[in-house]
């Protein structure tokens, strides 16, 4: 079926300006970018995307409205439940009825992109600079092993050579991320110039290739379709669990980071905030890490990264992949 998030966000834009009422979003972009992440959060916990599976009404209101659900909790945390309204009965579900009246938008082909288009154009040097906030961000909080990489970079950022070392070796993983441009054909990030997000919900990077990502738990791949950078994700290959899982012997350093943060913490660490103070908290304690150390982790880090492989992936294939593992 067609995806319709383009169609119901001019629908959404021209219904609220003729009935002169507030607006969830105001304009394409950014009713893209809520959209988008609301089709993850109900593909999250459903299975299905809502702007492509439609057909049963009936089940798709039941879904956007079914409590105890993690979509309904992703709903209650936005403000007071506003995606769970702009997909309800007066917005999504209202477009959706027009739409079995009128037919033929259905059946329209999504258009072929053109150059003038664009309406996101991303260089080399902004979508590094995007990746490589996004890898310092993701901290890991397993049991056996913490990888609290926002601490790891705190750490090595003392020292003017120890942060070129880290900077090198994150910029490292960011060139190899993989980029799929057709159903058995890639180029690595290195080799990107640009990437340009179309009208259409089509991604072409180099001003030639589609943008396609892998079909969950499938050796399938297909164009990637999305409106926000937002929605195409760096993706672990091989789960990061089961990297770290398999190397934990090989990673005293590490090993103690992770007790230094739980001694600091008075007990395990799970959230953002607990890891926030105890890693502050271990930084400024320049004696706890000192040079030689700092090598030995230098060293483990390169063991990890020669075990990881990355991708981009459109983020609603992510997280069915993750809700299938």
């Amino acid at each position: 079926m067609k995806n319709v998030i383009v169609n119901f966000v001019d629908w959404y834009l021209k219904e609220k300006d003729a009935k002169d009422v507030s607006h969830y979003f105001s304009t394409r972009e950014d009713g893209f970018e809520l959209l988008s992440e609301c089709a993850a959060e109900f593909a999250k916990a459903y299975g299905y995307n809502p702007f492509i599976d439609y057909a049963d009404i009936n089940q798709l209101q039941t879904d956007i409205y079914k409590k105890g659900t993690s979509f309904h909790k992703f709903s209650e945390s936005r403000s007071s439940h506003v995606p769970r309204a702009v997909l309800g009965n007066e917005n999504y579900l209202e477009f959706l009825k027009t739409l079995k009246k009128n037919s033929e938008l259905l059946k329209q082909p999504r258009p072929k992109a053109q150059q003038s288009d664009s309406i996101c154009h991303y260089d080399k040097d902004e979508l590094r600079k995007n990746f490589f906030f996004r890898l310092i961000t993701q901290d890991r909080y397993y049991e056996f092993l913490y990888f609290p990489i926002s601490v790891l970079k705190k750490l090595f950022y003392r020292d003017e050579n120890d942060r070129k070392f880290f900077d090198k070796w994150i910029d490292a993983q960011i060139d190899k991320i993989v980029l799929h441009t057709g159903e058995s054909t890639t180029i690595p990030f290195k080799n990107l110039n640009t990437l340009d997000i179309s009208r259409d919900g089509t991604v072409v990077i180099n001003d030639k290739f589609k943008l396609h990502t892998v079909v969950a738990n499938t050796d399938s791949k297909e164009e990637i379709c999305t409106y926000t950078l937002q929605n195409i994700v760096i993706d672990h290959v091989e789960p990061f669990y089961n990297v770290l899982f398999e190397l934990k012997e090989k990673l005293p350093t590490l090993q103690k980071v992770h007790n230094a943060l739980e001694n600091l913490n008075d007990g395990r660490i799970s959230s953002s905030e607990d890891l926030k103070k105890a890693g502050n908290d271990l930084v400024s304690d320049v004696e706890l890490f000192n040079a030689q150390e700092l090598a030995a982790l230098k060293k483990e880090l390169d063991l990890i990264s020669g075990k990881i492989q990355l991708q981009l992936m459109e983020r609603y294939q992510n997280l069915y992949k993750k809700r299938k593992n």
